[in-house]
């Protein structure tokens, strides 16, 4: 036998051998006991099995910290809602007070109640007159003159304290120099015209007449035939006829506010 064919066995041996394991391997891989692949199987086991403890861990740490973040917004949901309600029941009432405050000065405003100022005197005079004529004949007389009707002559009682018996006496129109010195005067719709100016509820004035001094005030109500006029210094109402205002008794001027 020559050497070609000697290493041509010896080829066809190793080839076989090759053959025979590479079979046995591939026979190992099919039953699942070929020693390499158990071995990467159970690193893969391990690596997935650690995969798993991690993911557990994490999913538990993700829930106990949704639960504390849903109790933490829990209370603060309460807090909020506390303190809204806390400040709703405040506002409710600062309202309430407020307009119990502007009822209880509506009501004040409509009595048109106003302290009588008492003056003492040491000794009465010696004989006061109480005339009948009231100032609402005495506006309406007033009134007729400057629309140019002639006020028929009215007798009536004077009655003087320190005598029994009443005196008659007579009154009648204004003088026409009176006439040309009144002021023009009025209220219409809950406002005063007055010096050809309007004023209305709330309006900033200045008061002064022959029996005050002057003084700062606003307007509190505007009636019919009187307005009401609130002092600065102290709040006390005055009653100002518009009669008064006419005759020059009584005077306004606007005030700035």
């Amino acid at each position: 036998m020559g050497k070609s064919e000697e290493m041509t066995e010896i080829k066809e041996q190793v080839y076989q051998d090759k053959l025979g394991s590479l079979k046995k391997q591939l026979q190992q891989l099919n039953d699942g006991s070929h020693p390499e692949f158990i071995r990467k199987l159970k690193r893969l086991e391990s690596q997935y099995q650690e995969r798993l403890r991690l993911n557990i861990i994490h999913r538990e740490y993700l829930i106990e910290w949704a639960e504390r973040d849903y109790v933490a917004e829990k209370k603060a949901a309460c807090k909020e809602f506390e303190e809204k309600k806390i400040d709703l029941k405040e506002n409710l009432l600062t309202d309430m007070e407020e307009k119990k405050k502007m009822i209880e000065s509506d009501r004040q405003t409509m009595e048109l109640t106003v302290p009588e100022k008492v003056e003492k005197r040491r000794k009465p005079p010696p004989a006061q007159l109480n005339y009948l004529l009231d100032e609402k004949e005495i506006e309406n007389d007033l009134k007729a003159i400057s629309r140019g009707k002639v006020v028929p002559t009215v007798r009536k009682q004077v009655v003087i304290p320190h005598f029994n018996n009443p005196v008659n006496i007579s009154t009648s129109h204004v003088p026409p120099s009176t006439e040309a010195n009144l002021v023009e005067t009025r209220i219409e719709d809950g406002k005063l015209w007055y010096e050809r100016r309007w004023y209305h509820r709330g309006q900033p004035v200045y008061v002064e007449g022959m029996e005050m001094s002057r003084f700062g005030a606003n307007i509190a109500a505007i009636g019919t035939e009187v307005i009401w006029v609130k002092k600065v210094s102290d709040g006390t109402k005055v009653r100002i006829c518009i009669s008064q205002l006419s005759r020059g008794r009584v005077s306004l001027k606007r005030r700035a506010s």
